[in-house]
């Protein structure tokens, strides 16, 4: 049997990645879970899990309270964050404003940000009611879908368009779910002139929402904020008038991570070998 080949060995090394981001991720999902578990949720085999699992666990991202018990998220992968709430945290800067318009509206609002073609929740203030929708932080969910996405999406510069256009397959995650690219061209360029845009079920059933962009020092959206609930309770009438107090909310979150940043990167010392981090750079964009 030949070795492998220098044409094999990166696709086998990047396909090794691409399995312990998942196993990564489904260990932070579940809370812990077995090999037998992990092995079968990726569709492989437990030798092959196993070798992977053992190096995450030796680089102290995992780790097993028993030889044999589950594996669980360790505390030294904050590590991996660190750079992310350094300086002026975008997270600590919405926070009050998300909490004056959960007062305001009584539903729940969340912050988010772009990673690659899709959009990821990093810290939400959730409804008051009884009866209130509420998103896992750290989901994952695509662009073309829901009032988050699509504001993202708008805004990315024309190169990062043409490679979504030409990576991205829209998919019907519901009945309302737009799939004709010219009909969702038209609507990105309504939210642009807007400055916002609207959802009603086209990502999830039963959820509708607003949501307007966080610029960062760049003018590039950073990330968003959304308002969002029952579609039964958050009528079109009823979305419209959170309008003002949404999009002032998000201006004034922007101008002080503007003003955070440039303030960041005139008197941060940088670390040699490293790159200044300015305050926008948590937000994917």
């Amino acid at each position: 049997m030949k070795p492998a080949g220098p044409q094999q060995r990166p696709y086998s090394s990047a396909v090794a990645v691409e399995r312990a981001a998942d196993l990564l991720f489904l260990i932070a999902e579940r809370g812990e879970a077995s090999l037998t578990d992990l092995a079968r949720s990726i569709g492989s085999s437990g030798s092959a899990v196993h070798r992977i699992l053992t190096a995450l666990k030796n680089k102290g991202l995992i780790q097993q309270t028993t030889e044999n018990g589950p594996y669980s998220i360790s505390w030294s992968i904050l590590a991996l964050t660190q750079r992310l709430t350094t300086g002026a945290d975008l997270r600590s800067v919405s926070l009050p404003h998300m909490t004056k318009l959960r007062d305001l509206t009584g539903e729940t609002v969340t912050l988010n940000v772009r990673s690659g073609f899709d959009r990821v929740c990093i810290d939400q203030v959730e409804g008051p009611h009884e009866v209130s929708w509420r998103q896992d932080i750290g989901k994952i969910s695509p662009l073309y879908g829901g009032a988050t996405g699509k504001i993202l999406l708008a805004y990315l510069t024309p190169e990062e368009l043409k490679e979504f256009w030409r990576t991205v397959k829209l998919e019907q995650l519901t009945p309302y779910t737009i799939t004709s690219r010219e009909e969702l061209v038209a609507e990105l360029e309504v939210i642009r002139k807007r400055g916002y845009g609207f959802g009603t079920q086209d990502r999830l059933i039963g959820v509708a929402g607003i949501a307007a962009p966080i610029f960062d020092s760049g003018g590039h959206a950073a990330a968003t904020l959304t308002i969002a609930g029952p579609a039964e309770r958050c009528s079109e009438a009823l979305l419209e008038q959170w309008i003002e107090p949404l999009t002032a909310a998000t201006q004034e979150i922007s101008q002080r991570v503007a003003h955070a940043a440039i303030g960041g990167a005139r008197s941060a010392a940088p670390v040699a070998g490293e790159p200044v981090l300015a305050a926008g750079g948590t937000g994917g964009g």
